[in-house]
């Protein structure tokens, strides 16, 4: 089931990914762990919600995520 979702929205979510990092190898990341937390919590997800919506809010919560624990070790 995760297959079908990574084949029609996968090139929108790295486009996504590519857009919030500065770096491809930063964005690659993000793809990749957004779509762990994809995995872990697909589950939870309503179905009668639109799923890119769903999958969009999940990246950039993860962005932000990242984004804080890098600004918190800069710091120490």
């Amino acid at each position: 089931m995760l297959d079908a979702y990574i084949e029609k929205y996968g090139k929108r979510l790295y486009g996504l990914c590519r857009t919030l990092c500065t770096n491809k190898d930063d964005a690659a990341d993000l793809y990749q762990e957004t779509w762990l937390k994809v995995h872990r919590k697909l589950h939870q997800y309503n179905q009668e919600l639109e799923f890119q919506r769903w999958l969009t809010k999940i990246c950039v919560n993860t962005y932000k995520d990242q984004y804080r624990k890098k600004k918190i070790s800069l710091l120490f």
